[in-house]
């Protein structure tokens, strides 16, 4: 997967819209990040909020998924060399990440 196809494609979920994230292009809904996009180097990030998941991918397609490690990993990153990767089932974890965010941001109730 390339990362205009990435971008393409997150830019292409509900209600995302990209943001600067230090080096990086943040994909989000409202203030919340649910994937990022380093072109230079081509790694993505992209939220998994299931750990069995993520190690599952890291496991099985290492040379593709990796972990940034520290609180990334707390808060679900899972890293991705776009260049290895097989666009269906990014596509997939862009989607579910996205909905996972949107869902929590519906639940946020707004300040008064």
């Amino acid at each position: 997967m390339t990362p205009a196809a990435f971008r393409k494609y997150a830019l292409s979920l509900e209600g995302a819209h990209e943001a600067p994230h230090f080096a990086r292009a943040s994909f989000r809904i409202g203030k919340a990040i649910f994937a990022t996009l380093a072109e230079r180097d081509g790694e993505a990030m992209v939220k998994v909020s299931s750990a069995a998941r993520r190690e599952e991918l890291m496991r099985r397609h290492g040379e593709t998924y990796f972990s940034y490690g520290g609180w990334t990993e707390k808060l679900g990153a899972l890293g991705i060399r776009l260049a290895n990767a097989e666009a269906a089932l990014v596509k997939e974890l862009l989607s579910r990440a996205h909905a996972d965010v949107a869902a929590k941001a519906g639940k946020r109730r707004p300040k008064k």
